[in-house]
């Protein structure tokens, strides 16, 4: 990973002269990065974390009314039952369908396809119509559980707010985000798992849980989670390497990002604070930004919270916080030193 040949071009950023980058996205910094490949066969393996997304033929309806939606969720706990996997969010759309799933014993392909199959049927005996109602190949792609789990839900469960269905994800009745807010309990989603990330008190873990919903509202569609290694995977070079010898299967790396002591070099360059001091006992204020910017910085270049967090001496839990509360300016931060890493 130390082998980053980039040019560190401060100037170019505008870090130092205090200029502000026009029209610069996360996006853009990595396009160097990703390429555009034929199909790659799917990864699967016990443990394995999916964002799935199903959507319908041609993009055509496959939820009329409350009967559909309340049949596929039925069919869908059953599913989860006989095959164990966990669920953790969903959310049912009028022509497509977004999972959030990790595997048990049974491949990811065999759960889809009895689902699909099996409210296919339903659909077509209802409708007296024939052929297929799903899209011939569903989107799955492999996460990164550690760095994206979190994310994941809030963007799944704001799914009808960014389609201006509704103004209040509270408000839609077809995804889990009712479960989390202890509005309704079907026990189809593993909330509690992901609440406890917040805090292990559940009134605590719930309120928590809404502020950072509340907070991905003016997200827009997020392109970084389909931005994805290998057509297949979102996660960094590590989780694809971890992934590569688990699942058995080859996967095209992209150019080697920056490693942790060259992105600490600009950190330090930008902040006046040592490599010593950012990885050190100290608690400064500007000792704690530099760290907040540090971990924004390697998320953003493809590396595992539990890597970071190894590398600032620090527990993995203030990693992924300081990452889940990033505020506008240090977005704003981050984008130009990610521009001065490119």
């Amino acid at each position: 990973m130390e082998q980053f040949s980039g040019k560190l071009d401060l100037r170019k950023a505008g870090i130092k002269l205090g200029v502000r980058p026009n029209s610069l996205t996360l996006c853009c910094v990595h396009d160097k990065f990703f390429r555009t490949m034929a199909r790659r066969p799917r990864i699967e393996f016990s443990g394995a974390f999916y964002h799935v997304i199903v959507r319908g033929n041609q993009r055509q309806e496959i939820f009329h009314d409350e009967a559909d939606c309340g049949k596929y969720l039925s069919l869908l706990s059953g599913y989860r039952e006989r095959y164990q996997f966990k669920l953790f969010a969903y959310t049912l759309m009028s022509n497509h369908v977004h999972l959030l799933i990790e595997t048990g014993g049974a491949p990811l392909s065999k759960i889809l396809q009895g689902l699909s199959q099996s409210y296919t049927q339903y659909y077509n005996r209802r409708r007296k119509t024939v052929g297929h109602l799903f899209q011939g190949r569903y989107k799955a792609i492999l996460c990164d559980r550690d760095a994206y789990l979190l994310a994941l839900v809030r963007y799944i469960h704001l799914n009808p707010v960014r389609a201006g269905i509704t103004e209040e994800a509270s408000k839609y009745r077809w995804s889990s985000h009712r479960s989390y807010i202890g509005m309704e309990d079907s026990g189809l989603v593993s909330r509690d798992e992901v609440l406890k990330m917040f805090s292990v008190k559940k009134a605590s873990a719930r309120d928590r849980y809404m502020q950072f919903v509340s907070e991905g509202r003016e997200d827009g569609k997020n392109g970084q989670y389909y931005r994805t290694v290998d057509q297949r995977i979102l996660g960094g070079e590590e989780f694809a390497e971890e992934v590569e010898r688990v699942g058995g299967k080859a996967i095209t790396l992209p150019a080697k990002l920056p490693g942790l002591a060259i992105i600490a070099r600009v950190i330090s360059e930008t902040s006046k604070v040592t490599v010593s001091d950012l990885r050190g006992p100290g608690a400064t204020r500007i000792q704690a930004r530099a760290r907040r910017l540090f971990a924004l910085v390697a998320r953003e270049t493809g590396h595992r919270n539990r890597t970071v967090a190894e590398y600032l001496r620090r527990d993995e839990t203030m990693i992924s916080k300081w990452i889940r509360e990033k505020t506008e300016e240090t977005t704003r931060v981050t984008t130009r030193l990610l521009i001065a890493l490119k």
